[in-house]
């Protein structure tokens, strides 16, 4: 399995070290009131031990990704883990935005035309104890694509300011992803209610477990190179009793993970929960990777895209 996306999301505490010993050279230099150059998120920097709350509005959404544990975690989608590389990014504008000049005051007119305006991207920035430490509303880039314009709070002037500030409109690509991902030739061996398909090599095709006939699953596997999550739940916000359609898949590596897949499904949703554990026989990585990832599927279910829901759920090895 494709662990590179869920491994590197918990050296969250890393990053918040790395970056609280780069902001000290933002607090200890003399501050110049304004002046090009400056950090935007000064008040994020000084304060990133104690951060508390992120909360990000983009194209009239909103997502909070709120500090538990020690890891970040998105409000909005049941209080599942956030993604590492997109709070990387967020955490590395906090370091690298910097006003460039400051416009002065703008016309509603003006403001309207530098995209200052309900669609702006706008981040706010909270300590542990809910106190808002930088609140910065940021429109459109300039013509060279080199700046944006951006309203620094309570400042109201207009500013020039530097940074990728390129953020996801969506909230669920703010959530850890994919929630699966499996290349077609690490898969040894597939089940589906009770009925197997197995190969001893990549390079051979499947057949049904306990005969010679050959099994078509390519188009499932095809779906299983990348299952995206829409929504989350908690075990105690789902239901599976209300669910009319349902299925289990086994997925087994040659490297020894196991997958064990339940799918939920209705005329118009696809959900999925997963259990991983390991064969007799694993490679040492394959324990090591349950032991970092367990608790990411533990007591959660994931809404599927809907094509990738109703093809696992229609999957069938035999007819």
């Amino acid at each position: 399995m494709n662990t590179k996306f869920l491994k590197q999301s918990f050296v969250l505490l890393l990053i918040s070290a790395i970056l609280a010993v780069i902001s000290i050279r933002y607090v200890s230099r003399p501050k110049e009131q304004n002046y090009g150059g400056d950090a935007i998120f000064t008040q994020t920097l000084k304060n990133i031990n104690s951060l508390g709350r992120l909360t990000i509005e983009n194209k009239g959404k909103t997502v909070n990704l709120q500090l538990e544990d020690n890891l970040w975690r998105v409000m909005e989608m049941g209080n599942y883990y956030a993604g590492y590389n997109q709070i990387n990014n967020l955490f590395n504008d906090f370091t690298e935005a910097k006003i460039y000049r400051r416009k002065g005051i703008s016309t509603p007119e003006e403001e309207a035309k530098f995209g200052l305006n309900k669609d702006a991207l706008r981040i706010i920035t909270r300590d542990n104890q809910n106190q808002i430490l930088n609140d910065i509303l940021i429109g459109n880039e300039t013509s060279n694509g080199l700046y944006h314009f951006a309203k620094i709070f309570p400042e109201k002037d207009v500013f020039l300011i530097s940074g990728k500030l390129n953020y996801p409109k969506q909230i669920y690509s703010w959530l850890q992803q994919p929630i699966l991902s499996f290349s077609p030739r690490e898969i040894n061996q597939l089940t589906i209610d009770g009925v197997t398909a197995s190969r001893k090599s990549p390079l051979l095709n499947f057949t049904v477990k306990g005969t010679t006939k050959y099994a078509d699953i390519e188009s499932y596997l095809g779906a299983l190179v990348y299952v995206a999550a829409y929504d989350v739940r908690r075990f105690d916000d789902f239901d599976e009793k209300i669910w009319p359609k349902q299925k289990k898949l086994q997925i087994i590596t040659f490297d020894g993970l196991v997958s064990d897949i339940k799918i939920y499904g209705n005329e118009t949703e696809y959900w999925i929960s997963i259990k991983i554990s390991a064969t007799r026989l694993p490679k040492t990585s394959v324990n090591d990777y349950i032991n970092d990832n367990a608790f990411l599927y533990d007591g959660w279910y994931f809404k599927l895209e809907n094509s990738i829901g109703e093809n696992l759920l229609n999957a069938f090895i035999v007819q």
